[in-house]
């Protein structure tokens, strides 16, 4: 599934002044788990769309700091009752799955989730807010993206909410 932003990234208060939807402000501001918020009102499904190495945008980059290199790009679909829910893209560094947290790279099919929620060594080092489009839908929803740190080696979970 294909998404592309369409807007600047916000921070917080701007998102607030652009989105009242209260049940869309729900799912972008979001603590806990994104899993277990869509398991809590459906059978949850992930399917993997990629999960390789590759390259990230500039911008995904300049987010976490890091001059290009080859990344591990997992993207994911996360679906209730049989419903896609959310398109989630990951950008893992090597040094972050080699140093920073080894089970990152056995993570095969679980959700990111279930590390990052049962786990005191990930730090939420921020948090964006962007719309976006489908390919092929013309209509607007709501993505985030949130910059993670274990063990001081960033890496970044995009979420666009479908």
């Amino acid at each position: 599934m294909r998404t592309k932003r369409i807007g600047k990234w916000l921070l917080e208060p701007e998102l607030r002044m652009h989105l009242n939807n209260a049940e869309d402000l729900s799912w972008l501001l979001e603590d806990g788990s994104i899993t277990q918020k869509i398991s809590g009102m459906a059978i949850f499904q992930l399917e993997i769309i990629r999960d390789q190495l590759g390259l990230a945008s500039m911008n995904e980059y300049w987010a976490l700091g890091l001059f290009p290199q080859p990344v591990r790009v997992r993207e994911v679909i996360l679906s209730g009752n049989n419903q896609p829910m959310v398109y989630a893209k990951s950008i893992i560094p090597f040094s972050t799955s080699s140093k920073g947290y080894p089970e990152l790279e056995k993570i095969g099919s679980k959700p990111l989730g279930d590390l990052i929620f049962t786990s005191d060594l990930f730090i939420k080092e921020s948090r964006m807010f962007a719309p976006f489009i489908k390919h092929g839908d013309p209509s607007k929803v709501w993505g985030r993206r949130t910059n993670y740190s274990v063990q001081g080696y960033p890496f970044s979970i995009m979420e666009v909410f479908l």
